[in-house]
């Protein structure tokens, strides 16, 4: 608790980029892009966040016997429940959709769909009524969950190297490509691009921790306030960032809102807010797009008129309330089920109160 406490800053930071990402496809899903234009530029942060934060948490431990299968069982069980969770949700959803609407129903596609998201493996060329071409159609933002696992076995595998600059060559090498392929990974057209994006995001908070204690302290409210106030503002300006702007957060603002949020101290009430909204930030991620697909499609069935002033309040409301009761009475049991398990089968495998991704 008092590392958590400690990282309070990074908490918020989750928290207020999950809360930007929900407005962000709020506007695009109903038909008001300008709103939170550019906050699908979080994922950036998340994977930055991800990868000092789960230095921290777990360096030490994989330095000291924990082994790189538990790393990888900690962190499934630390994701899982609520990507099954919302999978669910919406294979519910798109399943009544289709027959209230009297649509054929390929069974078999629903199924894989189902499955895959189980699973959390993309469904590549999905048919539109099911979700496509959204790589995970049950629930589009699945994919950044995907590539954070991704990330978390590269990082496993790569630290065990002897290679001491390959996680600096790793870094450029994505952050090159992501120039020349561009800022994509939810769609089948699109997907492979976002593998160097959250490789090096990831990568860049990696080497925030290998090289934090040669960085001067100094690095500390200043910056740490301007980054935010950088980060509101391209977010939520009424206009698509260009290129170099975006590069600019990817490269140097959202690393640098990581090295000096992982040294700053809150005030006690913004410590308390900064930790809740983390705590919330996951569950806000992983489940807003079936809650919306609920929401809408009861407020469409209703009323039979989209009305977005009424429904964007409406459906972020129902984001936040579902969220926490998700969180408190399924995925916090869940998780202390599962832990309780696999340390009754292997004492290593604990779960810690780390901060990841893809929100946490």
């Amino acid at each position: 608790m008092a590392q958590r406490s400690h990282l309070a800053a990074l908490d918020g930071l989750r928290g207020i980029a999950a809360v930007s990402v929900v407005f962000f496809h709020l506007g695009h899903w109903l038909g008001m892009p300008l709103l939170a234009a550019n906050s699908g530029l979080a994922v950036d942060l998340f994977f930055c966040l991800s990868g000092y934060v789960l230095c921290v948490a777990y360096q030490d431990r994989l330095n000291h016997g924990l082994s790189a299968l538990d790393f990888l069982k900690i962190r499934l069980i630390r994701l899982w429940p609520l990507m099954a969770l919302a999978t669910v949700l919406s294979f519910v959803f798109v399943a009544l959709r289709l027959i209230v609407k009297d649509q054929s129903v390929n069974l078999d596609l629903l199924i894989l769909a189902l499955v895959l998201g189980f699973l959390s493996l993309p469904f590549f060329h999905a048919p539109a009524e099911l979700g496509g071409p959204q790589v995970f159609p049950l629930n589009g933002p699945q994919y950044t969950l995907f590539l954070e696992l991704l990330a978390n076995l590269v990082w496993v595998i790569e630290r065990r190297l002897t290679f001491r600059w390959l996680t600096g060559l790793m870094t450029v090498i994505a952050l090159s490509l992501v120039l020349v392929m561009g800022l994509g990974g939810d769609q089948t057209s699109d997907f492979w691009s976002g593998v160097p994006r959250v490789l090096g995001s990831y990568f860049l908070g990696v080497m925030i921790y290998s090289f934090r204690d040669r960085i001067s302290a100094r690095l500390g409210d200043p910056l740490f306030w301007f980054g935010v106030l950088f980060m509101l503002v391209l977010f939520y300006m009424p206009a698509s960032a260009g290129l170099v702007p975006c590069m600019l957060w990817i490269v140097v603002v959202s690393p640098m809102l990581v090295l000096t949020g992982a040294r700053i101290e809150l005030p006690p009430l913004l410590n308390a807010s900064a930790l809740w909204l983390g705590r919330l930030s996951y569950p806000i991620y992983a489940l807003h797009y079936p809650i919306f697909c609920w929401v809408n499609g009861a407020y469409l069935s209703w009323f039979q008129r989209r009305d977005i002033f009424i429904e964007i309040p409406l459906c972020f409301a129902a984001v936040m309330g579902g969220s926490y009761f998700a969180l408190v009475l399924f995925d916090e049991p869940v998780r202390a089920l599962l832990t309780s398990r696999g340390r009754r089968k292997a004492p290593l495998m604990i779960q810690p109160t780390d901060s990841i991704a893809a929100p946490k």
